[in-house]
């Protein structure tokens, strides 16, 4: 009976799992697939055509759209990580004045959602003269999630080994750099793929932000898709694929680091 409710069980999951395997396949397919029809789906590979990724391809935008989204996911990467250790590091471990109301009020803008602060935010923006610039997509992708990721993290960090160093003429920066950063280290993976993930696929602000194609990044390719050729099924998910493979892959290399790093600080402890 055992036995019997573990295949039950096993069974249950490879049909979940293919439920959420099956829109990526239709995807891929149709992108490989001239038809103006959504529903025209059938798993047979024959008429396959690399017709799409062509069309896309052989235009001049698509390539900057690419590089533009590699540079904010990135830099917003970097700087996301460097600012969430920091504060966190100061949240968790340094005494100051108002640590914990600063924290909270820190973290209570995490209730408010994204789409209000648009309109200020852009106004600032605009005012500070960033319109079409990698500074207005970049520096607003930092937020108080890192903070409070990185804090959580840092707090299991027991305060004897700061001391250590503090004794041995460790100033906070090499602290947080030496002691700090390689302990967390699973920490700063999750929070790099999630950040890496939400830039990639950030599309109301660049919209917003940005008037110039020069400065447009890759989800923006999808209307600029259907307002340049007629409503194509195929061309719509063959730029989908283009769009979902990067920050795919970049998750995959990463969770192996993650498991690998919360293996290893399981060992330790």
């Amino acid at each position: 009976m055992k036995k019997l409710s573990h295949i039950v069980g096993d069974l249950v999951l490879i049909f979940i799992a293919l439920l959420c395997i099956l829109p990526f396949v239709y995807m891929i397919l149709m992108s490989l697939k001239s038809t103006l029809n959504a529903y025209d789906f059938s798993f047979s590979l024959s008429n396959l055509t690399l017709e799409h990724y062509n069309k896309i391809f052989s235009g001049d935008t698509i390539g900057r759209y690419l590089l533009n989204s590699v540079i904010v996911a990135f830099a917003g990467v970097a700087l996301t990580l460097f600012t969430s250790c920091s504060a966190g590091f100061a949240f968790a471990k340094l005494k100051f004045k108002g640590n914990d109301k600063i924290f909270l009020l820190l973290i209570l803008t995490m209730l408010v959602p994204s789409e209000v602060i648009l309109v200020p935010l852009y106004l600032v923006v605009r005012g500070l003269g960033w319109v079409n610039t990698f500074k207005a997509l970049i520096l607003p992708l930092p937020t108080a999630f890192g903070v409070f990721i990185m804090r959580q993290a840092i707090l299991g960090i027991p305060n004897e080994l700061l001391e250590s160093a503090r004794i041995d003429g460790a100033s906070n920066r090499k602290i947080l750099w030496s002691v700090i950063l390689p302990l967390v280290r699973s920490a700063m993976l999750t929070l790099s793929i999630f950040t890496f993930i939400g830039a990639w696929n950030n599309f109301t602000w660049p919209l917003i932000i940005t008037t110039n194609d020069t400065m447009r990044t890759l989800p923006l390719a999808l209307t600029t898709m259907k307002a340049q050729y007629d409503v194509d099924v195929g061309l719509t998910m063959a730029c989908s694929v283009i769009t979902f493979l990067p920050p795919f892959i970049f998750y995959l290399l990463l969770q192996s680091k993650f498991e690998a790093g919360v293996a290893l600080n399981g060992l330790k402890g």
